[in-house]
């Protein structure tokens, strides 16, 4: 009896059982091995969607062939001693025109709308200081609207009081208004600034819009005014991207002689960017294209254009070259990851990703599916460490457990399955957050002119719904 109770695969020596005893085994192993040869033991294989993600508009040569019309030497940050002589020309201007409110807060706005403003940031910390510093009550519809947006635009605190002298005794706006094409212009950039429960903003909002498409009829459009009228009611100010409105205002800015300086700035400016951006994609293409994402990951999407792009809506400013690069990086990873997670990923091997983020031990990756391990985990692992070598090398502080947590945080909403909801908008709502927090994090810590990184790392959980809002922009935006 013994003999029967061993395991059907110990293989028994022919003198040490009887012949029956033999055969019973040899039958049961038989019956084994047919067992296991059975089709119901046979895994089924793993149905994988698609997101029907069409391939890139960008290919690889015409990125490569993008060539700037303007030669330039690459001398000091990002200018030249030409640009430095200009640069000293707008600052006397702006000192000239602080005796005019008014024309000092257009030309603030001018140098914001044509991207320059970087040059002089303590030079308009000082003048939006005595902006806010006047509170005098402005009885001129463009100048109070103009002061009102760049206080907010900066900061600043801003009450919507300032309007109420513009209504009239019914408690509605006053006709006259109407007549104020410039006027209503400003009330409508100002008005798309508004906070919740500011209902005077609210109808500010509404009249103008009504006023200025009354307003665009009667205008030439070939004038400068006609030109910004349309302009806006295409989009707010508020709403544009800043480096492509630049391009636009300077189309609008052409021709006034007064800041003959200011419109030579903006245009040497423009191009000196546009040349580092080009410089910046291109390598940011040879980054992705040796990363092979795109290439094994077919059901992924390859946008490293628009990603790039983004990351300019977000940080134009061409000082901030490092901190653009990561962002792109970071982004393009998590366009990546994410459509792992929405796209083809199984609950199982979401589970195994989210466990190795929350170990960020290397050591972990072999427990990974074969297309997690490098394309996934391991482009995820080497770049994050890379930014926190790159800005302890620079910046002497460690942010690699920052940035981490940021990940953890991110992935951690597998574990709890809330893939399995009732409702897709529980789910949106809750990975949006996440995948805004990681892209997010490393920007920020890469922030040359943001030291208090721990406080800005804190700000990003105490204000959800502004980060959930930034964080749609981003996953709608590269679809």
């Amino acid at each position: 009896m013994s003999s029967l109770s061993l395991p059907p695969w110990t293989i028994l020596g022919a003198s040490a059982t009887p012949k029956r005893a033999t055969a019973r085994l040899s039958a049961r192993k038989k019956a084994s091995w047919r067992c296991q040869l059975s089709p119901q033991a046979v895994e089924a294989p793993v149905q994988r969607r698609s997101g029907n993600y069409g391939p890139s508009q960008w290919k690889d040569d015409l990125i490569l062939s993008l060539r700037s019309t303007h030669e330039r030497s690459m001398q000091g940050k990002h200018g030249s001693d030409n640009t430095e002589e200009i640069k000293e020309d707008v600052k006397q201007l702006m000192v000239d025109a602080c005796h005019e409110p008014v024309a000092q807060m257009e030309l603030l706005d001018t140098l914001q709308r044509l991207g320059v403003s970087y040059h002089f940031e303590k030079e308009i910390k000082v003048v939006m200081d005595s902006i806010f510093e006047d509170r005098k009550e402005c009885e001129d519809l463009h100048a109070a609207a103009l002061r009102f947006r760049l206080l907010r635009q900066h900061g600043y605190p801003a009450s919507h009081d300032v309007f109420k002298v513009f209504k009239d005794e019914t408690g509605k706006f006053k006709n006259i208004l109407a007549e104020d094409v410039k006027g209503l212009l400003s009330l409508y950039e100002a008005s798309h600034l508004g906070l919740e429960g500011e209902n005077i903003l609210e109808e500010a909002m509404t009249l103008t819009t009504y006023y200025l498409k009354e307003s665009a009829k009667m205008l030439n459009l070939d004038s400068s005014l006609g030109k910004q009228v349309a302009h806006a009611l295409e989009l707010p100010l508020s709403r544009r991207m800043l480096r492509s409105e630049a391009r636009s205002y300077i189309d609008f800015y052409e021709g006034k002689p007064e800041h003959h300086s200011v419109f030579v700035l903006a245009k040497l400016d423009f191009n000196n960017v546009q040349f580092l951006y080009q410089a910046e994609i291109k390598e940011m293409l040879r980054w992705w294209r040796g990363l092979e994402l795109a290439e094994n990951l077919k059901f992924s999407r390859d946008r490293l254009m628009e990603n790039y792009v983004c990351t300019i809506g977000v940080n134009f400013n061409p000082l901030l070259s490092v901190c653009r690069k990561g962002h792109t990086k970071l982004n393009c990873l998590i366009t990546t990851i994410d459509d792992v997670y929405d796209v083809y990923g199984t609950i199982d091997e979401l589970e195994l990703f989210t466990e190795a983020v929350d170990r960020w031990d290397i050591g972990y990756i072999d427990k990974l599916p074969q297309y997690m391990r490098r394309m996934c985990f391991l482009a995820l692992y080497n770049t994050t460490n890379q930014f926190a070598f790159e800005f302890m090398r620079d910046k002497g502080l460690n942010i690699l457990g920052y940035m981490t947590r940021a990940l953890m945080y991110q992935y951690s909403f597998v574990k709890s399955k809330a893939l399995v909801v009732e409702s897709y908008d529980d789910v949106n709502e809750n990975k949006v957050f996440r995948l805004f927090l990681s892209s997010d994090s490393a920007s920020k810590f890469m922030l040359i002119k943001i030291p208090h990184y721990e406080e800005c790392n804190k700000s990003s959980h105490e204000y959800p719904n502004n980060i959930g809002a930034d964080s749609r922009t981003l996953q709608y935006s590269v679809l």
